[in-house]
């Protein structure tokens, strides 16, 4: 079922949903919704997790699952960190590279190659990615899932 239609955001911008074409509706969220909050809140953290919530009700009114919306909201954001985003004035600069990935993965491999129960295996892991923010957990799966893939 097609789904087209102005959406009031929490903050009260508007901005039109089309279940057929999500990246007009990404684009507008991250101008309408991600770009001011962030701008008023100076927290990245605080920001993308507020997001998520406004996306995952977004889903519900196109009918399309939430783990898709987000995904394509993060892919969409992910392609204007490095421009406008990052360029904010007046708020703190985001790190976009996870740059200690490397130093994660190394740590992990050796957890895993240790002679450790399953159970102290996942207790050192979490132990080491308790802090990781939304997007360096994100990257850290998504090099563990293209080095599976290869």
């Amino acid at each position: 079922m097609e789904i087209n239609r102005e959406v009031e955001l929490s903050n009260g911008a508007k901005i039109f949903v089309d279940s057929k074409d999500l990246g007009r509706c990404y684009q507008e969220f991250i101008d309408k919704f991600i770009k001011p909050y962030y701008k008023e809140s100076n927290d990245w953290n605080k920001t993308l997790q507020d997001s998520i919530k406004e996306i995952e009700r977004i889903s519900s009114v196109l009918q399309v699952s939430k783990k898709e919306v987000i995904q394509g909201l993060l892919k969409h954001l992910e392609s204007r960190l490095h421009k406008d985003i990052a360029e904010l004035k007046d708020v703190d600069r985001i790190e976009i590279l996870f740059e200690s990935i490397d130093d994660y993965v190394e740590s992990i491999q050796k957890f895993v190659k240790e002679d450790a129960s399953p159970e102290e295996m996942r207790l050192n892991v979490s132990e080491l990615v308790e802090n990781l923010n939304l997007f360096e957990l994100s990257e850290l799966l998504i090099h563990f899932a293209k080095k599976s893939i290869s």
